[in-house]
């Protein structure tokens, strides 16, 4: 058995496109051009195992024409809009992290997001799991819990999962490159220093990534040089990463806006 047909959520291709129009329908204030074709991408490479792909961010971004950073801010916002879950993996060789898995997520008419719909279904799955010798009853409360939805025992990643804050997915990035807790303090410290003003503008998610990638440059930076000052190697990084997102962001803007003043286009 392939190991994504674990992860698959739809019977077939025809369930697949209809909950991305419904998505699409339902979110279509939210969703902007880069949106829309990055999902509409992802869905293109998940026929197979209808619903569910193993994509880096940097074939997302070839995809549609855009950075990296634009495809993984997208991935970020579809995921808090409950339209896709991303499903993190461990890299068999170092066990440092992996691309993702992603889920396109069956659309839920209802006041409850996708998101809560399917960890529901995680809990329900995970005791219906408990006695193997008796599929009937839970194939029963797999439907119960997925009321009004396709089938549930092919919906989601049915696997229980740790509750993941910012600062453990910052402390496990640092942990890869260094086990010090002082250390990581004083530079999850600076991240929150310098996303302050921020976090008004961002989605939680694009702030914190941006943050893993500095840990990622700063101690890549480690092993061709010798760094006097860390921390500071780490506060200029994200800064210059968090400047790189806010033009980003303008050009996105820009690009997505149909109605962009002559007058401004000249700036």
């Amino acid at each position: 058995m392939h190991y994504l047909s674990q992860y698959q959520t739809f019977e077939n291709k025809q369930q697949l496109n209809e909950s991305i129009y419904q998505h699409i329908k339902r979110n279509s204030y939210e969703l902007n051009d880069t949106d829309r074709a990055t999902l509409k991408a992802i869905a293109r490479y998940a026929v197979k195992f209808a619903g569910a792909v193993h994509l880096k961010a940097a074939t997302i971004a070839e995809l549609i024409g855009k950075s990296e950073k634009t495809a993984r801010r997208v991935l970020a916002k579809l995921a808090n809009l409950g339209i896709v879950r991303k499903v993190p993996t461990t890299r068999k060789v170092n066990g440092g992290k992996g691309a993702n898995i992603i889920q396109i997520l069956p659309f839920v008419q209802s006041s409850v997001s996708n998101r809560e719909q399917a960890d529901k279904l995680t809990e329900s799955k995970a005791e219906a799991m408990k006695s193997e010798n008796e599929p009937s009853d839970s194939i029963k409360l797999l439907k119960k819990s997925f009321k009004n939805t396709y089938p549930a025992e092919k919906s989601v990643d049915l696997q229980p999962r740790k509750v993941s804050t910012p600062y453990s997915q910052f402390h496990d990035m640092v942990s890869n490159f260094i086990k010090d807790q002082k250390l990581t303090n004083r530079l999850y410290g600076i991240y929150l220093a310098q996303t302050k003003s921020l976090r008004n503008c961002y989605e939680p998610s694009e702030l914190l990534a941006e943050a893993i990638e500095a840990i990622k440059v700063t101690f890549q930076a480690t092993k061709r040089k010798q760094l006097r000052n860390l921390c500071g190697y780490y506060s200029g990084t994200l800064r210059k990463l968090l400047d790189g997102l806010y033009h980003e962001t303008m050009q996105e803007l820009y690009d997505d806006s149909d109605n962009v003043p002559a007058w401004l286009c000249g700036w």
